[in-house]
């Protein structure tokens, strides 16, 4: 006799809530209602194809599609990755460094060059990584040495530590940072390991990189004590929002003209935006300012954020800038409208510079 539509469920549900629900093994369900092993996955992946079963995945690593597509979309990305928060406020650090991780493991490929910058972003992503196998990989370090005062986060351990999780050769960077003058740094450049390293960027098929910001607890560089809080104020008064491997950049991606940039031993921001994919870290709404202006200066192509700051940045993103709307106001002023025609007032100099000549964009 052959079951009704009603029955057949009620027997699918039965099977179902076993499995899912009791625990109950496949050879132990099909003793219990008298079908072979086979039968009961067959069951089992009937009651999900007609609606009994529903499975939930809450993934520690959620990410928002919508907010991914946006930022894609808007900034012309080659991806992005967007953490769906637990929490306001979350530190979402260590979760983006998982992320960063996975995304890592999955695309590079044996013969590959892969660059890496320093910092505590950084320093989560390497110490997440858990490839499945080795790959005949050069990994170069994109930012000369801090201080001995953090090594973790340091360029060289960075490096050394992603260079061991793939079993790679690794270029490192035999140079400081930071140095006294440009003639010290130009001298170091013709130092042949410090040139060999260089020379390896030109070949980099992906980068990945933490974002800097200019507030002081956001700053790499001022943490790690090569800058002060007035030469970061100084910094931030010339227009800059953010760096990436030492060089900064304005909001609008223009990068900025700073005496500091002649002493870096660093990755170029020309040399950044000749890799194929560079994938950049950002954590919460005070890297806002600094991750727009690294997509919009092409030197992220693969933005790894959290939902909060990925808010931020397409809010910063439709707030007009700050001549646009004094242009637009200044459009809607009544032609001619109480304007002095006098020959003086005509040709006299206009008060105050004309611009600021410590601060140029190229």
């Amino acid at each position: 006799m052959e079951m009704s539509d009603t029955e057949d469920i009620i027997l699918l549900a039965d099977v179902a809530s076993m499995y899912y629900e009791q625990n109950l093994t496949q050879e132990e369900i099909a003793k219990k209602v008298g079908v072979s092993r086979s039968g009961v996955s067959r069951m089992l992946t009937r009651s999900r194809e007609v609606g009994l079963v529903q499975i939930q995945i809450r993934h520690p690593l959620q990410t928002s599609q919508e907010l991914q597509h946006e930022l894609i979309k808007r900034f012309g990305l080659h991806d992005a990755q967007v953490l769906v928060q637990s929490q306001p406020g979350e530190n979402t650090l260590p979760k983006l460094g998982m992320i960063g991780a996975r995304y890592l493991e999955n695309y590079l490929e044996d013969g590959m060059v892969v660059g890496i910058s320093w910092g505590t972003s950084m320093l989560q992503l390497v110490n997440a990584l858990h490839p499945l196998k080795r790959l005949r990989l050069d990994v170069v370090q994109l930012m000369g040495s801090i201080s001995a005062n953090s090594p973790d986060v340091d360029g060289p351990e960075i490096a050394r530590r992603l260079s061991a999780a793939f079993g790679a050769n690794c270029f490192y960077l035999h140079a400081p940072l930071l140095v006294k003058s440009s003639s010290v740094r130009d001298a170091l450049l013709q130092e042949r390991t410090v040139s060999a390293t260089f020379e390896m960027m030109q070949r980099m098929d992906v980068a990945v990189v933490g974002i800097g910001a200019v507030s002081g607890v956001s700053s790499g560089l001022f943490r790690a004590g090569y800058l002060t809080e007035q030469e970061l104020l100084s910094i931030r008064q010339q227009g800059a929002v953010g760096d990436v491997a030492g060089h900064y950049f304005t909001l609008q991606g223009a990068t900025c003209r700073l005496e500091l940039h002649e002493r870096i031993l660093s990755a170029t921001p020309e040399t950044m935006r000749q890799i194929p994919r560079v994938i950049g870290i950002a954590s919460g709404t005070s890297k806002a300012e600094a991750l727009l202006g690294a997509m919009r200066a092409r030197q992220v192509t693969i933005a790894i954020t959290d939902e909060e700051c990925a808010k931020e940045v397409l809010a910063l993103n439709d707030t007009p800038r700050r001549d646009e709307v004094e242009l637009e106001a200044e459009l809607h002023q009544p032609a001619y409208a109480d304007m002095d025609y006098s020959a003086t007032n005509m040709f006299a100099p206009q008060a105050g510079p004309l611009h600021n000549s410590t601060l140029k964009s190229e």
